[in-house]
């Protein structure tokens, strides 16, 4: 049996579940404080447009962009709607696996 394997990239995934929440129009960013500073932690594709990404400073983005709408990342939050897209996968493929240190992986065989 062939060995099947799949990679599955989010990059938005905790903007667009607050936006979901919440709609806002134009540029958005979730935040998270750094020491002293706010930085970016994830942001919505307008916000990206105009030239921010993540881990710039707060103070950075505002003054590309005075017009960015922020909200505080809640990480507990994006670690829910990851264990639910983990348990959603594990429907329709092998559940993940996640290799301890030094171990290997192999594939699944009583997958069907």
């Amino acid at each position: 049996m062939a060995r099947r394997l799949l990679s599955i990239w989010f990059p938005r995934l905790a903007s667009d579940s607050s936006l979901r929440s919440q709609p806002v129009e134009g540029p958005f960013a979730l935040t998270l404080r750094s020491g002293n500073t706010d930085h970016l932690h994830c942001l919505n594709a307008a916000a990206q447009a105009l030239g921010l990404h993540r881990g710039m400073a707060l103070a950075d983005a505002r003054a590309i962009c005075p017009d960015l709408v922020t909200r505080p990342a809640d990480l507990a939050a994006e670690a829910a709607a990851l264990a639910a897209l983990r348990r959603w996968t594990g429907r329709a493929a092998a559940p993940p696996t996640i290799p301890r240190a030094g171990e290997k992986l192999l594939p699944n065989r009583n997958f069907h």
